[in-house]
């Protein structure tokens, strides 16, 4: 099994007073699987097309001089392009408080609770850290470009007076998508997930004030599949280690 993927994003910030603003933002992906040799699953192609679309409203508070609180809802869909969009609906919300001491230094918990398909609710902790520990370094995991898909901590450099800056980061990702209508019943309108792990180096360049090209190279590991029917019937099936290769290109103002 293989993947192209495209992601895209837009988000838009507004501040309503000095101790509030909105964010709202929009995410899609599209998904192209390639299946080849044996199937790991009794289905000879499992999924094709996988189509992931999202929307985000969350509000932050500064609930005192070096306290930030924010809450927010989700919508989303996924589904392969021909599931019933009505089948392929989830939600749920997103709250997070983060200490900001100095400049320099941001510490944080969030909890994102959404309903899953076919499956119980999903409740995940989120740490929130960014830390410039030295002067041309810092640790992160809100520094990734805003379509990234991946949860997780970057190690970076950041050359004073330059326009490039390298990083290391571990993260990990996970979709959960209804399947379309086929003639065989051990796939047919069920749901398929995809989840992972990933390490990976990436080179930044700040092509000019508010653009910024992102290159990612690194590897997929302990990448694991499931196949449930819409009876209930699960199929597990785990990936070997694959490279994973990408571009990021942001624009902000």
């Amino acid at each position: 099994m293989s993947a192209d993927r495209f992601y895209g994003s837009f988000s838009s910030r507004t501040a309503f007073t000095e101790d509030f603003s909105l964010t709202v933002a929009m995410g899609y992906e599209f998904d192209w699987y390639h299946w080849g040799g044996a199937s790991p699953f009794t289905v000879q192609d499992p999924w094709g097309s996988v189509n992931l679309f999202g929307l985000q409203v969350r509000g932050a508070f500064k609930v005192a001089p070096e306290w930030t609180a924010s809450v927010g809802g989700i919508f989303a869909l996924a589904g392969e392009t021909d599931a019933d969009a009505g089948d392929s609906i989830y939600g749920g919300g997103i709250a997070s408080a983060a200490w900001t001491p100095s400049p320099d230094l941001m510490l944080g918990i969030g909890v994102l609770g959404v309903t899953q398909l076919e499956d119980d609710p999903l409740v995940i902790p989120i740490p929130v850290v960014h830390w410039h520990f030295a002067e041309e370094w810092e640790v992160s995991t809100i520094r990734r470009p805003p379509a990234s898909p991946f949860v997780g901590i970057d190690v970076a450099w950041e050359p004073v007076g330059s326009n490039v800056d390298i990083a290391l980061g571990i993260g990990w990702q996970q979709r959960r998508f209804r399947l379309g209508s086929t003639s065989d019943p051990a796939s047919s309108e069920g749901v398929g997930q995809d989840q992972s792990w990933a390490a990976f180096a990436s080179v930044g360049y700040d092509v000019a004030p508010g653009v910024r090209i992102d290159l990612v190279g690194g590897l997929t590991f302990y990448e694991k599949l499931q196949l449930v029917s819409s009876s209930g019937a699960v199929q597990d099936a785990t990936v070997d280690p694959n490279p994973l290769l990408g571009v990021f290109a942001t624009v902000s103002f």
